[in-house]
């Protein structure tokens, strides 16, 4: 599938503005903040790092290469930062000149792999003059390594060895073609790296015989993503032609791909911070337009958690889940009374910057007596699907997600961004917690990694909130840092550790273009003093008392960094309120 084709014209992605933490006194848990709203003027000042490709974006472990980077913000990079600490990187030099010596080129590298790191995806963060940037994915492989050349026809088909890997990208309205060698009964194993690796790049791939016909092609049936993948076995020794594109045939350097031919099978990645582990007592069923029906015994005032996996699972689905009570009448005819259904299992409200929506079904069922229930289950899709139906007592677990969160304008930009604290400013991490089985407990939260100097609020999520927006703090006088964050919850003495997410790239206008999040391996964070705070809020107190049906006033200075043209819009982040309160002052006032 490709992106949507609607017509729109991308509009610049608006900056984030600070805020500023305020606790009330009368309840530690109930932790407030100042938020700005001011002019795109003011917003502009502000630029946001963003690396948006590295090429080539892996390499064989043992070995060196030398990659480009490309983005916004870069030209004053001075270091990579790895997930992983088998992987280095070293700027490569500019020459020395007449006029200058010889200096580091901040978007030139050479990256090595030790021999012991493992093959898989990792991830890489550029630090800027500004801060850190949003991940980028990188990969470490065993296999043999090299980059594509001018390939755009079959008479240029370029020789791809088998157990061996080429990274390129498509460009706009071309195909890149290359050839493999297979001898007569050989399996070989196609598989194009594209969404995993953050591309653009919806692929299609096609493989063709000797003599030009085609034999097999895929676009994204065969993955957990949008990547493609083929199996073939020759039936003649010879040599295939394959070939590469877009499904709409867009391209350029942010569509990147590394193709893989490989002899053994080519293990599929699933990115989805919606993915769920398999349980021993799952129960494999599928999904229709007819509904199934299934039968279980249950007892009074013993919970249990009902669920459906499907649409997690990468399958054509929408389920319903119904819940009847199965008595018998006097004349030993089964009767069916409906106690409880679910279409979609309610999750956080991510909005479009964290999508978390999912049409598979769950509930928390409370069997009314002792006896036989009966589950009715179908797809209101019209195809048919494949899923897992689980029944368990309710579990005491949970999960966390962590990701960073900037306020805009009303425009329809996503843009890349990631966690940057302005000399005197603040900044937003976004808490979204998917509760199991309806799990209900108060979280407590902490972070490691935490820069001196630097405090954040709320320190819990209640029981009955599926959020929170982390505010995080600093002075004047904090020291610039770079630092990688670790977020955890605890309850009864149980950690979990909150999983980072972020965007694979930017979004001009999410009507026009896709947006993809994923799970992140690096929550990056900078306090810099490149740049001041425009504009910090400072309470007159840090706690005010407040009594229930009175009005709560709330004095606060203004210091102001940059010149503002145009009103300001205060509000309040984690109010309790569905409407927070709004105030609006003059471009000029010292207070408010």
């Amino acid at each position: 599938m490709g992106p949507s084709q609607h017509e729109g014209i991308p509009l610049q992605p608006l900056k984030p503005t600070p805020v500023f933490p305020l606790s009330f006194a009368f309840s530690p848990s109930n932790v407030l903040a100042f938020t700005v709203l001011c002019s795109p003027a003011l917003l502009a000042q502000l630029p946001n790092p963003d690396l948006k490709t590295v090429f080539p974006q892996g390499l064989q472990a043992g070995t060196s290469t030398e990659i480009t980077i490309g983005g916004s913000e870069l030209e004053e990079t001075t270091a990579l930062h790895f997930s992983h600490p088998g992987l280095t990187a070293e700027a490569i030099q500019h020459s020395a000149t007449d006029y200058s010596p010889a200096r580091p080129n901040p978007l030139r590298y050479r990256i090595t792999a030790t021999p012991e790191t493992p093959a898989g995806i990792y991830e890489v963060c550029a630090q800027t003059r500004l801060g850190l940037t949003a991940p980028r994915s990188f990969v470490v492989s065993h296999f043999p390594e090299k980059n594509h050349g001018t390939n755009h026809s079959p008479e240029t088909a370029e020789t791809l060895p088998l157990d061996s890997i080429v990274n390129g990208h498509a460009d706009n309205t071309a195909i890149d073609h290359y050839k493999i060698t297979l001898a007569q009964g050989q399996t070989v194993h196609l598989h194009c790296q594209a969404q995993v690796i953050d591309s653009r790049l919806d692929p299609t791939l096609v493989l063709l015989s000797p003599d030009g016909h085609e034999l097999a092609r895929d676009n994204d049936r065969s993955t957990h993503n949008r990547d493609a993948s083929i199996t073939f076995k020759a039936p003649t020794a010879g040599t295939y032609l394959i070939k590469i594109h877009d499904v709409t045939f867009s391209g350029g350097v942010e569509h990147p791909y590394r193709l893989i031919a490989a002899t053994t099978a080519v293990p599929d990645i699933d990115t989805s911070f919606l993915r769920t582990k398999d349980h021993p007592k799952d129960t494999t069923v599928t999904l229709s337009k007819s509904p199934s029906y299934h039968s279980f015994s249950a007892k009074k005032d013993h919970p249990l958690w009902i669920e459906l996996l499907s649409a997690r699972l990468h399958q054509p689905s929408d389920s319903l889940l119904i819940v009847e009570q199965v008595t018998t009448d006097q004349n030993g005819n089964s009767q069916y009374k409906e106690i409880t259904s679910n279409d979609d299992f309610i999750l956080p409200n991510g909005g479009r910057h964290c999508p978390l929506r999912t049409s598979d079904s769950a509930i928390k069922f409370n069997p009314p007596a002792d006896g036989q229930y009966r589950l009715t289950l179908l797809n209101q899709f019209s195809k048919s699907a494949s899923a897992k139906l689980r029944i368990r007592p309710p579990a005491s677990g949970y999960k966390l997600i962590a990701t960073p969160w900037h306020l805009h304008q009303k425009d329809k930009s996503l843009p890349r961004q990631t966690t940057i604290i302005r000399q005197g400013g603040t900044a937003r991490i976004r808490i979204f917690v998917i509760r199991d089985s309806g799990f209900d407990e108060t979280i407590n939260l902490s972070i490691d990694g935490l820069p001196p100097g630097l405090d954040f609020h709320p320190k819990s999520i209640p029981p009955d909130k599926t959020s929170a927006t982390l505010i995080l703090t600093s002075q004047p006088s904090t020291a610039p840092a770079h630092s990688f964050l670790t977020i955890k919850g605890t309850t009864n003495e149980k950690i979990i550790t909150a999983q980072p997410v972020t965007s694979s790239w930017h979004v001009g206008n999410w009507d026009a273009e896709r947006h993809l999040t994923r799970i992140a391996q690096l929550l990056p964070l900078s306090i810099t003093h490149a740049e001041k705070a425009p504009l910090v809020l400072s309470p007159a107190s840090n706690s005010f008392g407040h009594k229930i049906g009175e009005t709560l006033k709330i004095p606060f200075k203004i210091t102001k960094n940059a010149e503002i043209k145009g009103e300001i819009t205060v509000t309040l982040v984690n109010s309790p309120h569905s409407k927070p309160p709004q105030i609006k002052i003059k471009p000029d006032a010292t207070e408010g």
